[in-house]
């Protein structure tokens, strides 16, 4: 990659740099795009939203190295050139904005290994430290703090090949642990602060204590998210009962969305059916959900079926059910094969 001359026209250099900086980003040519921020960044040329751009780039690289680098000189930068070369106004941080804060706990959480929260952590206190924290930024921390419990056991069995290396002391509790009560901690600061919470806030939360067993905070969370509650957030609740097994919990939370709920909704009611010990008829209720999915439009994927089996078994209603799926390809294949077909064609079978 050629990385232009940084000479005589410092307004004509950064246009440069610039221009093959996002040529080579758009390419997702990562190193030679890393070359050029390097290079804007010796010449103190490089905005804001260069630094943007290089962090998407090193979490799409997989290149932790790269978001650690980035930390340590944003943090630490007297100043940072504005896009459009504005000036910073008076009291206005020229440094870490709540922007660059959210792209790197967005970079840190995608390396989807436990030890890389603190490093989430970190950025978070330093937005606040700072008073630019905000619902963007406790939102890209919560979904940081869900992605480590969820990526820890991939992460001990050597997933990763770059960047940090990875705990492998960590255990999976342990991990969980450690997310639950940084969620608890960021959830009260964001009260202490006046820092809203919305419907992406109470997702997070619910799928951090869902994932780690805290079914209780998860229903706790459901419950305080009040008018920001949307299909997402009680999809969430839905997940975190599935995987606890409790389907009167999923039941109850998929009929409060109503016309609201999708084939997400349902697929976890079936899914916490499935995997329920609790003394329901699970068939009555899984009947029961697929006349409201039938209502409502839903048609039935693969993660539906599976369930339903799951629930139904080798009886009458199991053998129903795979009859009723192999009409259905047949007929998705009649009709692929006739929009395969010339027009000519069709309209000769159809008169046969």
């Amino acid at each position: 990659c050629h990385i232009p001359r940084l000479a005589a026209r410092p307004r004509r250099q950064r246009m440069e740099v610039r221009k093959a900086f996002y040529r080579a980003a758009k390419a997702r040519q990562f190193q030679a795009a890393w070359d050029l921020l390097a290079s804007a960044r010796r010449s103190g040329v490089a905005d804001k939203h260069m630094y943007g751009v290089g962090l998407s780039i090193a979490s799409s690289a997989g290149r932790t190295g790269w978001v650690d680098a980035l930390w340590r000189e944003l943090r630490q930068a007297p100043e940072l050139r504005r896009t459009r070369e504005r000036q910073p106004s008076e009291g206005q941080s020229a440094r870490l904005n709540a922007p660059l804060c959210t792209a790197l706990i967005t970079a840190f959480g995608s390396d989807r290994d436990g030890s890389r929260l603190g490093s989430c952590r970190a950025v978070l206190q330093w937005a606040v430290e700072h008073g630019i924290a905000n619902t963007t930024t406790y939102n890209a921390f919560l979904h940081c703090a869900s992605r480590s419990i969820g990526g820890t056991a991939s992460a001990r069995r050597g997933r990763r090949h770059g960047g940090a290396a990875a705990s492998d002391d960590t255990s999976a509790t342990d991990a969980a642990a450690l997310a639950v009560a940084m969620t608890d901690q960021a959830l009260a600061q964001m009260g202490e602060l006046g820092v809203a919470r919305d419907a992406r806030t109470a997702a997070s939360a619910i799928t951090v204590y869902g994932r780690a067993g805290r079914l209780d905070r998860a229903r706790d969370v459901y419950g305080e998210s009040g008018d920001v509650a949307d299909t997402v957030v009680g999809n969430a609740l839905i997940a975190a009962a599935a995987r606890a097994g409790d389907a009167m919990l999923a039941l109850d939370t998929l009929a409060s969305l109503g016309d609201a709920a999708s084939i997400v909704s349902y697929n976890a009611a079936l899914q916490a059916l499935v995997k329920s010990d609790q003394s329901l008829d699970r068939v009555a209720h899984a009947l029961e959900l697929r006349r409201a999915m039938a209502e409502a439009g839903l048609a039935e994927d693969e993660a539906s079926v599976s369930s339903l089996l799951a629930i139904f078994g080798d009886g009458p209603l199991g053998e129903e059910l795979l009859a009723e799926r192999s009409l259905q390809q047949q007929q998705q294949q009649q009709q692929q094969h006739q929009q395969g077909q010339p027009q000519g064609q069709q309209q000769q079978q159809q008169q046969q």
